[in-house]
């Protein structure tokens, strides 16, 4: 009897995860500060550029250098 009721809460808790989901995923509001995916783009293209080049020889230095890029694209 025991191992029914554990299996029937279980089964009801996941029916209510499952359905409740998709209910508080598409009720939360997009984010404000979004950066333009240009922008992302272009940073993550000096990272890449930054890491490939070894100029830094340091991966810290060229994080970083992307932080910072995308700081400023959340400013425009």
């Amino acid at each position: 009897m025991k191992k029914v009721f554990r299996n029937a809460t279980f089964l009801t808790l996941l029916a209510v995860s499952i359905l409740a989901t998709p209910l508080t995923i598409s009720s939360s509001p997009p984010p404000q500060d979004f950066p333009d995916p240009a922008c992302v783009s272009t940073c993550a293209q000096l990272l890449y550029e930054c890491i490939a080049s070894g100029q830094k020889h340091n991966d810290h230095a060229c994080i970083s250098v992307y932080r910072h890029c995308i700081a400023q694209c959340g400013k425009h």
